[in-house]
Parts: C-alpha cells; sequence; structure tokens
C-alpha cells in the first residue's frame, strides 16, 4: 500500500512539472555548418614527430566533452576554447564564427600563451568528423549518440 501511494506521488509530481517558460529554445544551426553542429567524441589524433607520423588512439583516453554550437562557438565542458579560431573551412566552404551568444570564459585560459591558427580545416561525413590544425595535427571525432 505505501509502495502504492508513493508511486502515486511520485507520477502526480511529475505531471505538473513545468518547463521553464522563460527559457529561450537552443537556436537553429547556421547552414553552413548545421552538420558539424553537436557533441563529439576525440578519437584519435595524429601529428608528425620528426620523419615519423605519431598515431594515437583516444577513445578510452579521459578527455573533456568537445561541442560545437549553434553559431559554430567550440565548447569544452562547456567553456569557451582558450585558443579559439575564428574561421573554418568545413567540408572545402569558409565559415567565418559569429558568435550570437555569450561565451562562457574558463578561468584556465589565463595560463596558456596561444598560437591560434588563422583557420581549422574541417571534413565532416555523416557522425565522423575530422579537424586539421594549421600545425599540422588532425583530431578525428565521432558523434556522441
Amino acid at each position: 500500500m505505501k509502495r502504492l501511494v508513493l508511486l502515486l506521488l511520485l507520477s502526480l509530481a511529475f505531471t505538473y512539472c513545468k518547463r521553464d517558460k522563460n527559457a529561450e529554445p537552443e537556436p537553429q544551426p547556421v547552414p553552413e555548418i548545421a552538420g558539424i553542429v553537436g557533441d563529439w567524441l576525440l578519437v584519435e589524433t595524429r601529428y608528425t614527430l620528426g620523419d615519423s607520423t605519431v598515431i594515437k588512439n583516444m577513445t578510452n583516453e579521459p578527455q573533456r566533452a568537445f561541442s560545437i554550437r549553434f553559431d559554430g562557438v567550440m565548447l569544452y565542458d562547456g567553456l569557451g576554447a582558450c585558443c579559439a579560431t575564428s574561421e573554418y573551412e568545413v567540408n572545402g566552404k569558409v565559415f567565418k564564427v559569429k558568435p550570437q551568444k555569450d561565451i562562457p570564459f574558463d578561468e584556465n585560459c589565463r595560463l596558456v600563451d596561444c598560437i591560434i591558427c588563422p583557420k581549422l580545416i574541417i571534413t565532416q561525413t555523416g557522425d565522423e568528423m575530422t579537424i586539421k590544425s594549421c600545425l599540422g595535427g588532425i583530431s578525428k571525432y565521432r558523434r556522441k549518440k
């Protein structure tokens, strides 16, 4: 009997939960970058060391949550990237990042000495994406589901 009453109370509580009427829905992605917007998991990094190419599998490594916002802003754990680039080439088309809302600041960025690439080269097909930096490193991502 106590379980039945508890179940009834819980179902009533969830029935009356309301969304915040003042909360604005997330804006639609800018069409040029709609394919890359969302949450991504880093699966591999590739870089040159001397005469060798080093490939590192990252799927079992601890990593920060990485996402690309509707306006193209890259976020790590919900915070703005420390050395953010303002231009991407996405599948061959140039996109200039123009933030449409505030970018949460990462306090750790105060400790970073940035070398900012003027442009990142992003190639995306389905749930896979690669980002190539001006320094030659390539990061491969898989869309989180």
